[in-house]
């Protein structure tokens, strides 16, 4: 009787966890919103920061590789616009879920007159998705239940900023 319970028991806890990686892998009800908000500006040793949040205001969990934002700035000097991107900073995946922010800093070359800031970031996957939510709450999923969702990469995306100005400070 006890062996029998034991087993019914985990029948119903694999069924119940294969049912909620299926329910993770239909996400057609999710969509992505993510926008940049432009928080200020700092100086650090003579540096000029622009300060930015990423904000994931969709229903689905965004992801990127291998930086902490993966942000290219535009910037316009007396000698025409030049792009940079982000230097790369981890070797993992990092993602940002639903209803969440991540801020970041981008240095702005010295004399720029305008400039614009972009991030990129892609769709989580269903296993990834997974990962995000699981991690988040410090849970075990079982390599049974990895094998039954997609890995499959997600659409990628590319934000931009409006264009800043800087402006001169009125001398007294």
């Amino acid at each position: 009787m006890r062996r029998k319970f034991i087993a019914g028991l985990l029948v119903l806890l694999c069924g119940a966890t294969a049912l909620w990686c299926l329910l993770l892998q239909s996400d057609s009800r999710k969509s992505v919103r993510a926008n940049l908000i432009f928080i200020g500006t700092t100086n650090s040793n003579g540096q000029q920061f622009v300060l930015f949040s990423l904000n994931n205001s969709g229903t689905k969990t965004i992801v990127w590789h291998r930086a902490f934002v993966p942000w290219e700035c535009r910037a316009e000097t007396e000698q025409g616009w030049t792009n940079y991107h982000a230097p790369w900073s981890f070797n993992v995946d990092d993602w940002l879920l639903p209803a969440t922010n991540r801020n970041f800093r981008v240095p702005l070359p010295e004399g720029v007159l305008r400039w614009q800031i972009g991030a990129s970031f892609q769709e989580a996957s269903p296993r990834l998705e997974l990962a995000a939510k699981v991690g988040r709450l410090g849970r075990f999923v079982p390599d049974f239940a990895w094998d039954l969702i997609s890995g499959a990469e997600g659409k990628d995306h590319v934000i931009w900023s409006k264009v800043f100005t800087n402006v001169a400070q009125a001398k007294p």
